[in-house]
């Protein structure tokens, strides 16, 4: 599927200008994370996530010629080959974050966030992310792409609201996936947010408050992402696999 400007307009919200740059781009040669891919965007919330992040980071202030620029979007596609590299097991996770952290360490802009992703992703308490960080281990594999903005201009009320945003928007994305792969996953030992709540009432019961505070967050800043993503889970909650576990 072909996902184009309008597409992303209409059903994301996200600005004609920044569906169009990514929705015109072509995949980055030599990344794993788009390795025989024909086409930048794909149907999927690994790929939808990228021009929806990006219009959010324009939503809270951030200048949108400085979002498309270089130095953001070669960055987030660098950090998105050494994420796959991590998921196909060529390095650990460790190993991934250091990586990351050598993208930015001599290139961000401020340094209160830095400090903190940093600290956030080595595993540290000294922050102030890890209060925000959604109860699913699962939902949290994309949290590398927090350095992203560290090359931004933002200041530190913009640094909080980054965070607050991207858990709200990634853990949603990440929930969707996971319950298309929940089957899948439950064979391969992989990640899974429903997996991980034990299926059973109680961990159900906590992925619904979770995805009603997430759609409550991003409603304060895109109503029509919002409405989209709840029509999502609804067609989810139908699904066989799922509805099993939801009535």
């Amino acid at each position: 599927m072909f996902i184009s400007a309008g597409f992303l307009a209409i059903n994301y919200g996200v600005h004609d200008k920044i569906a169009q740059f990514f929705a015109d781009r072509e995949p980055p040669a030599n990344n794993l994370y788009w390795h025989e891919k024909l086409m930048y965007l794909r149907p999927s919330p690994g790929y939808l996530f990228i021009p929806v992040m990006a219009d959010m980071f324009n939503r809270i202030g951030i200048n949108r010629d400085e979002i498309l620029a270089d130095t953001y979007v070669n960055l987030m596609e660098a950090i998105g080959h050494i994420a796959a590299q991590e998921e196909t097991k060529q390095i650990t996770h460790a190993q991934a974050v250091e990586a990351c952290i050598d993208l930015v360490k001599n290139n961000h802009t401020n340094q209160y966030y830095y400090t903190a992703v940093v600290d956030y992703l080595r595993g540290g308490s000294n922050n102030f992310i890890a209060p925000l960080a959604t109860p699913f281990k699962a939902l949290h594999r994309g949290d590398l792409f927090l350095l992203s903005a560290c090359v931004l201009n933002v200041d530190d009320a913009q640094a909080q609201q980054v965070v607050r945003y991207w858990f709200a928007l990634i853990s949603s994305f990440l929930l969707m996936d996971d319950a298309d792969d929940l089957e899948g996953d439950r064979v391969s030992g992989d990640e899974n947010a429903f997996l991980e709540s034990g299926l059973d009432k109680q961990g159900i019961d906590r992925i619904k408050e979770l995805l009603g505070k997430n759609l409550a967050t991003i409603k304060e800043i895109n109503a029509t992402l919002a409405k989209t993503i709840d029509a999502k889970f609804v067609t989810m909650a139908n699904l066989p696999h799922i509805a099993v576990y939801l009535n």
